[in-house]
């Protein structure tokens, strides 16, 4: 489940070149999103993930939900070592789908 978003109620004025603009305008096509958004997270010096980036972490969270509801709920389909492996890959791909989405 989503965090309730929070409400953008302070405007801030940035003065910039056209050629600055054109750059940031470029960039966020780029990272598929919005200016506001861009600049929004670069200000408060967040990294900008990649577009491929955020898809492929989306892509590996999904994998690592399908994995997990495969687990087998029975203690004898394994050793107690390769469950232990199992849930350790589990956890793995949900970390590095963090780490590339941000």
């Amino acid at each position: 489940m989503e965090k309730p978003k929070p409400r953008m109620d302070c405007v801030a004025f940035v003065r910039l070149t056209n050629e600055q603009k054109k750059d940031l305008e470029s960039q966020a096509k780029i990272a598929k999103m919005s200016l506001s958004e861009l600049i929004r997270t670069r200000a408060i010096n967040k990294p900008v993930p990649s577009h491929t980036d955020a898809t492929t972490g989306k892509k590996i969270d999904q994998l690592g939900r399908m994995l997990r509801h495969l687990y087998p709920k029975g203690k004898n389909w394994a050793s107690a070592e390769d469950r232990k492996l199992f849930w350790k890959t589990i956890v793995e791909l949900q970390r590095t789908s963090k780490m590339l989405r941000g």
